[in-house]
């Protein structure tokens, strides 16, 4: 039977604006619910925990019971995810170095986003805050029950450029991986910034050295792209399954919060806006499922990005539809660690 690799990585987050909702809807029972069905086909998800919020959630859990609890059931899930073989790493979103939480809602406003790069930090800054985050991460896996080796990334909104000011930090982690690069796509403006036009929309994984997306064969190290499909965005069929979806529960996530603010600085948008969409459980729709199928016959290479808290029941249908497919045609390989670069 043909090997295919289709990894399923998720941004393990809340939403990053105004107001960030809460975990249980917009972390916990969203992640419970896709994990079911990744064990029920035996795949490994991996999850990239944003530990800026870790981090700070750490500062007020001691004057706040409901914030004690929430991280004492985000550490109960992330440890039952190792157990059950799946992956956790860090993803930092430096603008919670600003967010203000609001105890009596037990949320977070994060609609100061002035830091919402890394790059927008002193050195001084983004050392400590990288520290803090992976602190706060190590914390939190601090009683499994097995060595677990944190040594791959995801940058916050894909800004990972420039590398060069990752480079102490991976170093002084021993983060040899990353999972950042979004094939073709460009963004420039108030929160995004990044520049992954000369990677491939369906590049496979490859190393790389001082420049994040110029390969090199014996790269330091690895990078592992977000995979994306040929999609029209104004065909009309779309454009109405997505509008009738959003307007029922079963078509709708159940977060509750705002996402971050972007504003772009060009008028016009990029041709990978107009052209491709990531591949993503979230904007996986009945409509797509046959885009999908075709992709993957057509690779041998496929990554998701997901955020859990953008995640309806409709899609986790669809996955599910997509998932009993590929199986029957094919065996699938979604351990990262297996795959030779």
């Amino acid at each position: 039977m043909e090997v295919k690799q289709i990894l399923f990585t998720f941004d393990y987050e809340l939403f990053l604006g105004a107001k960030s909702g809460s975990v249980e809807n917009g972390m916990l029972t969203p992640t419970k619910n896709v994990v079911a069905i990744l064990n029920r086909n035996n795949l490994k998800g991996i999850f990239f925990v944003d530990c800026s919020y870790l981090f700070r959630l750490e500062n007020v859990i001691e004057s706040n019971e409901n914030a004690k609890n929430d991280y004492q059931n985000i550490k109960i899930q992330l440890e039952s995810l190792i157990e059950q073989g799946h992956y956790i790493y860090p993803h930092i979103h430096p603008h919670w170095i600003d967010a203000k939480y609001i105890s009596s809602l037990n949320e977070w406003n994060l609609s100061n986003n002035s830091k919402y790069r890394i790059n927008s930090l002193s050195i001084e800054e983004r050392q400590d805050h990288f520290d803090n985050a992976m602190n706060a991460l190590n914390n939190i896996l601090s009683n499994t029950k097995r060595h677990y080796k944190i040594d791959a990334y995801r940058a916050g909104g894909w800004c990972i450029q420039p590398f060069e000011i990752f480079v102490p930090l991976f170093d002084k982690h021993n983060i040899t991986t990353d999972f950042s690069v979004l094939g073709e796509a460009e963004k420039e403006g108030n929160t995004l910034s990044y520049d992954f036009k000369n990677i491939s929309s369906n590049a496979t994984p490859y190393r790389f050295d001082s420049e994040i997306n110029i390969k090199s064969k014996e790269g330091k190290y690895k990078e592992f792209p977000i995979s994306s499909i040929s999609i029209d965005k104004n065909k009309f069929v779309n454009k109405v399954i997505n509008k009738i979806l959003w307007k029922i529960p079963y078509g709708r996530n159940k977060g509750n919060g705002i996402g971050a603010a972007f504003k772009s600085f060009k008028n016009t948008p990029s041709l990978y806006d107009v052209s491709k969409e990531m591949i993503s459980i979230e904007l996986l729709t009945i409509n797509k499922l046959n885009t999908y199928n075709r992709y993957l016959e057509a690779n041998n290479y496929m990554q998701f990005i997901s955020h859990p808290k953008m995640i309806s029941q409709h899609n986790l249908d669809v996955l599910s539809r997509f998932l009993k497919k590929a199986n029957a045609k094919y065996k699938i390989e979604s351990d990262w660690r297996k795959i030779i670069i």
